[in-house]
């Protein structure tokens, strides 16, 4: 998990003796010269067998933009080799018709000026503006990178993709979007172009257009979030119980973070849950599906990336009488503009419940030290509550 700041940036790297490694970069958020050097002196020339971007959100993909401009043709690589991209655009999300003709002087003259206005619209986030960030999957097309081909070019989504095999017996295993979610993301943004006298067609600069209206939407929709881990650093056994109970949840539903491509990574006996910014109930959803019948709850898994860096509104009590871990992973610096994460109710969640069988303590692993959470580190809190905590970017499950 390398410091991206507030936002995401993992490689995870799967290896064995005598196989070539795989390698799946999932998401480059902020502080993408640093990440990118740390990337190059792990891999060398090994290539990334998938670059999965989650969503659009400007701390998971400003850095993302950033690398495929400067990586240049997918053929010749400046930096990185990349097998595969994957990225949900408008052009993957077909769930409406649109026209194929032609786009016209006058709808391109329209188009670019709705573009600018989103583009002005935004705030500059880290040293990239918001018109900068838009051209994410710009990119992607420009540089001719194999995109979306595992599920056949349409969207990364369970109704289009269940798993893949990659090389050295990994297999992706696709927890979230649904259709209903990227559907309704096509038509906010379908009726927000009407606004302005403009119908989608299938010209690539529709892309350019999506991705800076579900940024705003996102920007305007974020709420201010009430975090009572920002407003102390002492933290009781009696106040552990209290926010575990989850009273005042309210589930997530920006429309951006509904897009988000959460995850599960198998190979040999291990597995490991990447949760991306997704909604709790898809995820939920998906995984009784998956293993029902199969497995006594909650389901185990080797490693759990968290979601949204440990907002509460993506982690309710219910998700952690579903899933458990040794190993809970948190990407954040906890300074975001709107908020503190990781929220302290979703870190009672995870702690205040049975250990299963076999395991003697469960981990908290940051990437950053977060001041709004050393009450955490005390040792009676600890032997309460049997976990422990681990500040560092690698995490090695063998």
């Amino acid at each position: 998990m390398f410091q991206s700041g507030y936002g995401d940036s993992l490689l995870v790297r799967v290896s064995e003796s005598g196989k070539r490694s795989a390698n799946i970069l999932v998401d480059l958020g902020f502080c993408y010269k640093d990440i990118l050097k740390e990337i190059k002196g792990i891999l060398g020339k090994e290539l990334i067998d998938r670059f999965i971007i989650t969503h659009f959100d400007s701390d998971h993909i400003q850095g993302a933009c950033s690398l495929l401009e400067e990586n240049g043709e997918s053929s010749s690589p400046v930096h990185l080799k990349i097998d595969q991209v994957w990225l949900n655009s408008y052009r993957h999300l077909q769930f409406f018709d649109r026209s194929d003709e032609e786009i016209s002087t006058v709808q391109r003259k329209r188009l670019t000026a709705y573009i600018a206005s989103k583009s002005r619209a935004q705030s500059k986030e880290g040293n990239i503006s918001a018109a900068q960030a838009s051209r994410l999957a710009s990119q992607v097309y420009k540089n001719n990178y194999e995109w979306n081909t595992d599920a056949d070019g349409r969207a990364i989504c369970i109704e289009n993709i269940k798993t893949v095999a990659l090389s050295n017996d990994v297999k992706l295993t696709v927890l979230t979007p649904n259709a209903d979610n990227l559907r309704r993301q096509e038509k906010v943004f379908i009726a927000d172009l009407r606004k302005v006298g403009l119908t989608p067609i299938s010209d690539e600069i529709f892309d350019d257009a999506f991705e800076l209206c579900i940024k705003e939407l996102e920007e305007y929709s974020l709420p201010q979030e009430k975090n009572v881990s920002s407003s102390r650093s002492s933290m009781s056994i009696d106040s552990i119980v209290r926010y575990s109970e989850g009273h005042g949840y309210k589930p997530d539903d920006s429309i951006g973070n509904g897009g988000s491509i959460s995850f599960i990574l198998e190979t040999e006996n291990k597995k490991i849950l990447f949760l991306a910014d997704a909604y709790a109930e898809d995820v939920m959803r998906e995984i009784n599906n998956l293993y029902k019948d199969k497995e006594e709850l909650p389901i185990y898994f080797d490693a759990i990336k968290i979601s949204h860096h440990g907002s509460f509104r993506n982690n309710p009590p219910e998700l952690f009488k579903l899933i458990d871990s040794k190993r809970f992973l948190f990407s954040t610096n906890g300074k975001h503009p709107k908020h503190k994460h990781p929220d302290i109710e979703t870190i009672a969640c995870i702690i205040n419940r049975d250990l299963p069988i076999g395991l003697e303590k469960r981990i908290l692993h940051f990437n950053y030290e977060l001041e709004h959470l050393k009450g955490l580190d005390n040792e009676d809190l600890k032997n309460k509550f049997n976990y422990g905590i681990e500040v560092g970017t690698e995490v090695e499950i063998s």
